[in-house]
């Protein structure tokens, strides 16, 4: 028998590729969607999509309607194919304004899911977490290096092109900061920007979590690795900044990261952790 395994998410492009994904794959039980708008986006946000998708515009609430530009689109569907644009059809579905409610809590007492797989919702409490037995982040940062929120940004603020990438490790109550599973680091094209860099790191972030699933419902032991946070730091949203914004503008818009690569300020690629079964 499937181990029960339910995602949280909120409503973004790369989050619904991450659940279609794996949904067809591994059937999940329900997807948890952290939405303040609750699925029923403003009328001028509807206008916006509609522009921007032309044609494949969807006007239902699971339809990832969030998207501004037909830049993004594009980025979106030579990244994710179509599996950006809406839901699966027979996935079942909740919206919440917060993961951490008492609504989502009590739900998740009703469901008793095996599994809790998260990408890129609120901070998740620990009443939340102990609903399942084996909780599970997709990161973007490469843990301990670059930890909390807009590790991307900080990266490239630091000139470090060559440490950027996806973690996956177990949800605990430390930000970012539960054993490693799997990582991936991602290699940059002069091209690059915060969007796609992400972008991308979801998209191989969800093949990793996609992996530690069907092993754990096989019944095998992960090899997880513990983390040593004094080789890296823990950014926060508070910590982020006007100027620091548009420290990242200039750096998109003049071919900065082109120059990163000739000249990091760290040459070294810090050690990352493949996925691994215990064979013994």
């Amino acid at each position: 028998m499937n181990k029960k395994v339910i995602a949280l998410v909120k409503a973004s492009a790369h989050q619904f590729y991450f659940v279609n994904k794996i949904h067809k794959e591994y059937p999940l039980a329900l997807v948890i969607i952290e939405d303040k708008y609750l699925g029923e986006l403003p009328a001028l946000k509807r206008l916006q999509a509609r522009r921007a998708l032309g044609p494949r515009y969807i006007a239902k609430p699971h339809a990832s309607n969030r998207i501004k530009s037909k830049t993004l689109v594009s980025i979106n569907d030579d990244i994710f194919g179509e599996d950006w644009l809406d839901l699966e059809n027979d996935l079942k579905v909740f919206y919440c304004k917060s993961v951490n409610s008492p609504e989502v809590e009590n739900l998740l007492k009703q469901e008793k899911p095996d599994v809790l797989i998260d990408h890129g919702t609120s901070i998740v409490k620990d009443h939340i977490i102990d609903l399942a037995p084996m909780a599970i982040n997709l990161h973007w940062g490469l843990s301990p290096y670059y930890r909390g929120t807009r590790c991307t940004e900080w990266a490239l603020i630091n000139w470090d092109p060559y440490n950027i990438g996806v973690t996956i490790h177990w949800l605990t109550k430390k930000i970012d900061g539960g054993g490693v599973i799997a990582q991936e680091r991602l290699a940059l094209n002069e091209e690059d920007s915060v969007h796609t860099i992400n972008m991308k790191l979801s998209f191989h972030g969800t093949q990793l979590v996609l992996d530690t699933i069907k092993a754990i419902n096989r019944g095998e032991e992960i090899q997880s690795e513990q983390q040593d946070h004094a080789l890296g730091y823990l950014t926060l949203n508070r910590q982020w900044t006007k100027s620091l914004k548009e420290q990242i503008k200039e750096i998109e818009a003049n071919d900065i990261i082109t120059k990163m690569l000739k000249h990091p300020a760290r040459r070294e690629k810090m050690p990352i952790k493949s996925f691994e079964i215990n064979n013994s």
